[in-house]
């Protein structure tokens, strides 16, 4: 499936309450589905589907949209929109306390809450143990304040520089500049610790 669908086609964008109609007409008036088709702008095959898939009570009475799903599915998604919104609190969660996680971890993590929450989920998932790019750029579209990227490595001098002897001056000079900054205060209101 492409990342950006365009629709090319009008097919399977008939309403469900145009097909019951056109359903009765050629079930209660005894019309030809050809000619339903054509007038309805239904195509043949698809009417003649829903004449022998509706039940003769439905058609017999007077309800407006028929209980069969009318056209493709329009969500196919993998997660309900709540379950999505719960991943992507838990992601920028997880960028708060610095612990962001690469697009593959994502996609691990999509596949790991999809078996705990018992989400039936397509083969290459299973097969690779992580959801697909296709549902994560999706993902991403659905929720732009998210910004997942691949992190950059640490320099070698700045993680070598990340030792006791520096963090210990780090928080000496820290103190010094502290107590100083709050002499000058406590004089500026005329108390003394």
């Amino acid at each position: 499936m492409g990342r950006k669908f365009v629709r090319k086609t009008k097919n399977g964008q008939t309403p469900p309450d145009v097909m019951l109609r056109a359903v009765r007409e050629v079930k209660l008036h005894n019309k030809s589905i050809r000619g339903m088709a054509k007038e309805f702008q239904i195509n043949y095959r698809t009417l003649a589907r829903y004449c022998n898939k509706i039940s003769p009570a439905e058609v017999a009475g007077d309800g407006i949209f028929p209980s069969l799903p009318v056209g493709y599915l329009k969500n196919r998604s993998v997660f309900s929109e709540e379950q999505e919104n719960h991943l992507a609190e838990y992601i920028i969660t997880a960028s708060d306390i610095y612990f962001g996680l690469s697009p593959i971890e994502v996609r691990k993590l999509a596949y790991m809450y999809a078996v705990h929450n018992n989400v039936a989920v397509r083969t290459n998932w299973a097969e690779k143990k992580m959801a697909g790019a296709d549902w994560f750029s999706g993902f991403l579209k659905r929720h732009p304040s998210l910004s997942i990227r691949t992190p950059e490595a640490t320099s070698l001098s700045r993680a070598t520089a990340f030792n006791k002897h520096n963090v210990d001056q780090f928080f000496d000079n820290l103190e010094e500049v502290m107590g100083r900054h709050q002499f000058e205060e406590d004089t500026d209101s005329g108390r003394i610790l």
